[in-house]
């Protein structure tokens, strides 16, 4: 989709919103979704919900300054994302500050259970919690079968930092865009801290998610280390949810 379309999309929906519930601070905010692909078969796994903020001035979505949303935002986007996605497994970020928010479980949790089934939310923590929180938290995730992933290990969340976590999470996510140039070639730093996180994945018995795979080359090395998950441009940017809806 080119960039014109994609402005004029999004105007149109920020205006569809507004003529239903006048333009507020709820409508400033939408989530786009980025699928997560079996990289063999191309299949979408689950789509993750990126938050975007409306920007006046360049009539157009952005990263938002803050993503501190309170639960009941949180979970009304999650709510119209899926509405209009083809995949109902979906995952979404919560800032350390977030996932320590007991509303915020309790919330996402009720979500789940009316309408989505066990093991369609994924909870992505981009920060990794405390442990005593982690594991009072977990619980009540758990029990609704919310999955919980550490995002960008190796680069924002090094080894150390995440040890202790990991048998209180079932996915970690490897994001090689962050330890890397756009263009660029992984380095053998990069290719080795790869393989040492899928491993330590295998070990644990957890699922594993290779993000930021631009180019064939990218899918090369995930297919020499058999990473079956993957994530990125090559697959497809971040879009309006409606996007990727397919008509019965």
């Amino acid at each position: 989709m080119n960039v014109q379309v994609w402005v004029v999309s999004g105007i149109m929906k920020l205006l569809a919103i507004t003529m239903r519930t006048g333009l507020t601070q709820m409508t400033r905010f939408t989530y786009f979704a980025q699928p997560i692909e079996n990289i063999a078969t191309k299949r979408v796994i689950l789509y993750e919900l990126l938050l975007r903020e409306w920007d006046e001035k360049r009539s157009a979505w952005r990263v938002p300054s803050s993503f501190e949303l309170p639960p009941s935002q949180v979970v009304q986007l999650l709510a119209e994302a899926v509405k209009e996605l083809d995949n109902h497994h979906v995952s979404i970020n919560l800032t350390r500050a977030q996932f320590a928010d007991e509303n915020m479980m309790h919330q996402l949790t009720n979500f789940v259970r009316q309408y989505l089934s066990p093991r369609q939310l994924t909870v992505e923590l981009v920060e990794c919690p405390d442990l005593e929180v982690l594991k009072r938290l977990s619980a009540g995730y758990r029990s609704a079968g919310v999955l919980l992933a550490i995002d960008d290990v190796g680069s924002d969340n090094q080894f150390k930092q995440v040890q202790h976590l990991l048998p209180y999470v079932n996915t970690i996510k490897f994001a090689l865009q962050n330890m890397r140039k756009r263009g660029e070639q992984p380095s053998p730093e990069c290719i080795a801290a790869l393989k040492f996180w899928f491993d330590q994945a295998e070990e644990q018995q957890m699922l594993f998610t290779f993000e930021g795979i631009e180019t064939p080359a990218d899918v090369a090395l995930a297919q020499r280390f058999r990473i079956t998950r993957g994530q990125g441009y090559y697959f497809s940017r971040p879009h309006d949810p409606q996007e990727f809806h397919v008509s019965a």
